[in-house]
């Protein structure tokens, strides 16, 4: 574990209510929402980085939102996936059929026995985008 990313972690959650997983969940995402810039891969390159790049650079996709989020919860003790998806075409969008093109990231609250969804989509935009889903697949993130 990366000392310096459980230091940051502590920060963004401190004064928060003890075991309140929801919270801490979201002042993380809260977190990065307001200090990583959403920028787009190189087209036709997929580009991934380490947590602590991500923060250094200020900058990633949804790739490096969700790898940021599931770091921030799986160092506060979280269970953690990431969610792949492909889409089918939209309005606006030829789709990706079966190639996998969105990832989010989901932390387990033991308090409420769900799985918290952390997508860095927009609100906005997530209900057009949860209708275009076309497959998904689960990727467990392992300690």
């Amino acid at each position: 574990m990366d000392s310096s990313i459980r230091a940051l972690t502590e920060r963004i959650v401190q004064g928060l209510q003890p075991h309140d997983y929801l919270s801490e969940y979201a002042a993380c995402w809260n977190w990065i929402r307001a200090n990583i810039r959403y920028t787009r891969d190189p087209r036709t390159v997929e580009q991934l980085k380490r947590p602590a790049r991500i923060i250094e650079t200020g900058n990633g996709d949804c790739d490096e939102a969700s790898i940021l989020a599931g770091t921030f919860a799986g160092t506060l003790g979280g269970k953690v996936r990431l969610i792949a998806a492909a889409f089918k075409p939209g309005p606006n969008n030829p789709g990706t059929g079966n190639m996998l093109t969105h990832v989010w990231c989901e932390a387990f609250d033991p308090a409420r026995n769900c799985w918290v969804v952390l997508d860095p989509v927009p609100g906005r935009r997530v209900g057009q985008m949860l209708t275009r889903i076309a497959r998904t697949k689960v990727l467990d993130v392992v300690d």
